[in-house]
C-alpha cells in the first residue's frame, strides 16, 4: 500500500460553490481518502492511498484531470 499527501493548487480562485464542486469531484477519485481546503500557498491538501505504484499513478493522473486543478505537489509517506 502506498500513501501520500497531495498539495493542490486551484486553477481559478472561486467562491463557495466552486470550492464545493471541486471538493466533490476530488472525493469521487478512487484512492482519495480526505480533501481539506486550507489557507496559504497551497489551496487543497489530499490524503491519497493506492494498492501499488500503478494504482497510485492512476490516482494522481485522475486528480490532475479534475476540472479546477492547476497543479499538484506529491509527498509520499514512508511506510514505517
Amino acid at each position: 500500500m502506498m500513501a501520500a499527501f497531495v498539495f493542490v493548487q486551484m486553477a481559478v480562485s472561486g467562491g463557495w460553490e466552486e470550492m464545493n464542486t471541486l471538493h466533490e469531484a476530488l472525493h469521487a477519485v478512487a484512492g482519495v481518502k480526505t480533501v481539506h481546503f486550507v489557507t496559504g500557498p497551497t489551496d487543497i491538501i489530499l490524503f491519497v492511498e493506492g494498492a501499488d505504484q500503478a494504482a497510485f499513478a492512476d490516482t494522481l493522473g485522475m486528480i490532475r484531470g479534475v476540472k479546477g486543478v492547476a497543479s499538484t505537489d506529491t509527498r509520499i509517506v514512508w511506510p514505517l
